[in-house]
């Protein structure tokens, strides 16, 4: 966790030392976390909101993420292939309660397969010298999720499809003007067979604006909490019941309606009892470019990537639509 500390640390200290003044509501952040299959057991959050909505006011979105991943790795008592491309749609949903309150839902419905992203990111990698992992000899738009342990088939799944993830409901307080905190639970709606969820969980966590100016053309946040879950599915003896995870981001905007968004998104551990590096912490990058109308309505487009490889997925593409409505 030092690693992750540090990346986290480093983002505070540049942002904070920029700031001055009266702490304002920050940028919405982009609505990303860990897509991979096996963080799907997990109640990893959007984190960095850091206002609730007026009473009466309302606001709704639709998010496209599109995901590849690919890691092979094992030793002599364990061996682990997760290879694969996911379709996640969701439908989320903001409803301001009055007393600095809001309800917040989410509607997730996933599609896994094979897909077809396994030759342009080889070509991306191979564009910026960057390395392919041993994607490049396994077959092209395979879908395989295996573990192996002590000679045991743990888990293997061959074969994709669609199904409902699991339904996230949640509540955020306005403790202060620059400070919210937020709980949100994981109903198990999805299948844990499918690596879709199926398990209950639960996130507390705190969304902090950091102190810029009003009207200065950067905002930023900083968020920390911890997810408890339920240990279920299909690798449920080893699964951490609780998880540390955090983040911060930074919003740049450059002209009336445009804004560039940056992130990292750090989580613990999330298995135990493995020396694999697709089981280890995870810290994610992201970078969006954000079309915003008055506040009203709003269009997102954004990539993540991995800074610490093999336990979050290589790529992600996240398309979002928001909208408000009073």
């Amino acid at each position: 966790m030092n690693n992750l500390s540090s990346h986290i640390g480093l983002l505070i200290l540049v942002a904070s030392a920029a700031a001055a003044g009266q702490a304002r509501a920050a940028e919405r952040p982009l609505a990303v976390y860990n897509q991979g299959a096996l963080a799907r057991a997990f109640e990893l959050p959007v984190i960095g909101e850091t206002g609730v909505l007026p009473f009466g006011d309302t606001r709704g979105s639709l998010r496209y993420d599109l995901t590849t991943e690919y890691h092979a790795s094992g030793n002599g008592s364990e061996a682990v292939v997760l290879d694969g491309e996911s379709n996640l749609l969701t439908f989320a949903f903001r409803k301001g309660l009055g007393w600095n309150l809001e309800l917040t839902l989410e509607v997730p419905v996933l599609h896994q397969g094979g897909g077809f992203m396994d030759d342009p990111i080889e070509s991306w990698h191979d564009f910026f010298g960057l390395p392919n992992g041993g994607r490049e000899l396994a077959p092209q738009d395979r879908y395989l999720y295996e573990y192996t342990r002590g000679g045991e088939t743990v888990f293997r799944n061959t074969r994709g499809g669609t199904d409902l993830g699991d339904v996230r409901l949640g509540f955020g307080w306005q403790a202060l003007e620059s400070l919210a905190l937020r709980t949100e639970f994981k109903l198990p709606s999805g299948d844990d067979a499918h690596l879709a969820g199926g398990n209950t969980g639960g996130a507390l966590w705190a969304d902090w604006a950091l102190p810029f100016d009003p009207g200065f053309f950067l905002s930023g946040w900083v968020s920390a909490g911890v997810s408890i879950n339920d240990e279920a599915g299909l690798i449920a003896d080893q699964q951490n019941s609780v998880v540390p995870f955090g983040g911060a981001g930074l919003a740049a905007r450059f002209a009336e309606h445009w804004s560039l968004l940056g992130q990292l998104y750090a989580h613990g551990k999330l298995y135990d009892d493995s020396d694999l590096d697709a089981f280890r912490e995870a810290l994610q990058l992201s970078l969006g470019l954000r079309y915003d109308l008055a506040r009203d309505f709003g269009i997102d487009v954004g990539f993540q990537e991995d800074l610490i490889t093999s336990s979050s997925p290589d790529f992600s593409f996240h398309l979002a639509l928001s909208w408000r409505s009073l």
